[in-house]
């Protein structure tokens, strides 16, 4: 310390500065180092809430005392608290979404409550829970449901509700698939709505539905793509294992029925008859008898005695009879075909030429033969479900690619590439190098570069050298110790500062000067 101290003492006014600025830069570095290696790390608590529900939040959290920061309408803390924080929240129902659902009713009391108010707090709360179930959607971020339910008239007809639904999506628009989502969902939970009564809004885009259109057509022409575009990958990835990939190039249209049809067809065979019962009825009939039972011609005839069996007579009757019952053969086919049953299916394939290279590395395109051809159209045929009665049509052609120009350089591996990089650690080592080479020149390097007494510049090793040096009062007369003074002084006076400040040199210099003068004496004596 005294030596630092010794130091600053012969520094001029300049240096003194610079060494003071020094420090100063060097601490200040120093301590924003370590305040920044010992800050937390923050993570999203909270982002995009109204300015009701933040004040809230940030309410709480300062009642638990759990740090947080604010930037803009997010809501920053530490993220080693932040998972028991968003529990903790919830457990206070914050955030809350700020839709009042069925709680409503809760406040109403039987007194001074009229059948309007009671009304106009049900249909609220029925708005609320509709679009707290709508937000229960990934993609959904806000959604608003409108209900207009007219009174009831005496003599009023065809009297529906009708509503609206306003919805904002994270990304992207709102596909109609989901949108008559929505609209089926709030159809049915209101007594007596359509569903084609029900709108539906994009916050951003505009209507997606309107009242009175059906969303089937355009919910078709989704299916229709996307079936178009899973038979296009699926002979794409087929192709490519052969042809390899972006060699093929593939297009698929299909064409639906927009009217749904319903078809009956009765057939009749009348040479596949069929019997269906059999009955048979068999009878018969016998009779015998004397004739004075019955009035006859022969009765009234005068008897001659000769006809000694004439009073007798008989009958016998018998009778068969089948019924077979049949029934002609019948085939009753009812088709019922539907909106966007497949019509007709066209597929368009486009290969390229095959690349051959030879021994030299040179490489040419030839096309692709008949027989390479045909076998790829048997099998794109059993891909998409090839049918020659509905029309379809499957062509391939082969020709060849032009080769893309190469723009820039291809990307390769650097020597670095297999290291993994942390920014915000090489940051902190870049800072601490910085604050390290700031010390090492503004405050070592001046301290040790100071003009200091130069009496580790003599040549004291030399004892020829210090013999020559005379006696102390030549001490003053020396050049190198013109630069101590600062103002005229004693030649003691110099002398006991430099012992003082350099006392093992000015030792090791006393003992050569004792061990000289011995030396000479003894020369004189011998």
């Amino acid at each position: 310390m005294k030596q630092i101290f010794a130091a600053w003492g012969l520094l001029d006014l300049q240096k003194k500065v610079v060494v003071a600025l020094a420090i100063v830069a060097t601490l200040t570095a120093f301590f924003g180092l370590v305040r920044l290696a010992n800050a937390p790390n923050l993570a999203l608590l909270y982002s995009g809430l109204d300015s009701a529900t933040s004040s809230e939040i940030v309410a709480s959290l300062e009642q638990k005392s759990i740090p947080f920061e604010i930037r803009g309408d997010a809501i920053y803390v530490d993220s080693s608290a932040r998972d028991r924080a968003r529990l903790t929240l919830a457990g206070e129902g914050l955030p809350s979404n700020g839709i009042a659902g069925y709680e409503l009713l809760d406040s109403l009391s039987g007194f001074g409550t009229t059948s309007q108010m009671f009304d106009a707090a049900y249909w609220r709360a029925k708005e609320g829970e509709l679009a707290r179930t709508i937000l229960a959607s990934a993609r959904i971020s806000m959604a608003r449901v409108h209900i207009a339910n007219p009174a009831p008239q005496p003599f009023g007809k065809n009297v529906t509700p009708s509503a609206s639904v306003t919805v904002s999506v994270k990304s992207g628009i709102l596909d109609v698939g989901q949108a008559e989502a929505i609209r089926y969902l709030v159809a049915a939970a209101v007594v007596g709505m359509t569903p084609d009564q029900v709108t539906v809004i994009d916050a951003e885009y505009g209507v997606v539905l309107q009242p009175g259109v059906s969303g089937a057509t355009h919910s078709a022409n989704t299916e229709l793509d996307a079936r178009a575009a899973e038979l296009r990958e699926n002979i794409e990835r087929l192709l490519a294992a052969r042809v390899g990939a972006g060699n093929a190039v593939v297009e698929v249209m299909i064409e639906a029925h927009s009217d749904s049809e319903t078809v009956t067809e009765r057939i009749l065979d009348p040479q596949g008859s069929v019997p269906v019962s059999s009955e048979t009825e068999t009878s018969s009939e016998n009779s015998s008898g004397g004739a004075g039972g019955a009035v006859t011609v022969a009765s009234n005839l005068p008897d001659d005695g000769s006809n000694g069996s004439a009073g007798q007579n008989s009958s016998s009757q018998s009778q068969s009879r089948e019924r077979v019952n049949y029934e002609i053969s019948e085939t009753v086919r009812e088709h019922v075909r539907l909106p966007g049953d497949i019509a007709r299916l066209s597929v368009a394939v486009l290969l390229n030429y095959e690349a051959i290279t030879d021994d030299a590395g040179n490489r040419s395109f030839i096309a692709r033969t008949e027989e390479e051809i045909t076998a790829f159209q048997s099998l794109v045929q059993s891909a998409v479900g090839f049918n020659a009665e509905r029309g379809d049509v499957v062509a391939i052609e082969s020709m060849h690619f032009p080769e893309a120009e190469t723009m820039g350089t291809s990307a390769t591996s650097g020597m670095f590439s297999n290291f993994v990089i942390n920014i915000p650690a090489m940051l902190q080592m870049a800072v601490l190098a910085l604050v390290t080479l700031a010390l090492g020149m503004f405050v070592v390097r001046p301290i040790l570069t100071n003009p200091t007494p130069q009496l580790a510049q003599l040549p004291l090793s030399d004892p020829s050298t210090v013999g020559n040096l005379g006696p102390p009062d030549a001490l003053a007369e020396m050049p190198e110790m013109k630069t101590l003074e600062v103002s005229p002084k004693d030649p003691v006076e110099i002398l006991r500062e430099t012992i003082a400040l350099r006392s093992e040199e000015s030792g090791h210099l006393l003992r050569n000067w004792i061990e000289a003068d011995t030396h000479k004496q003894t020369e004189e004596v011998t």
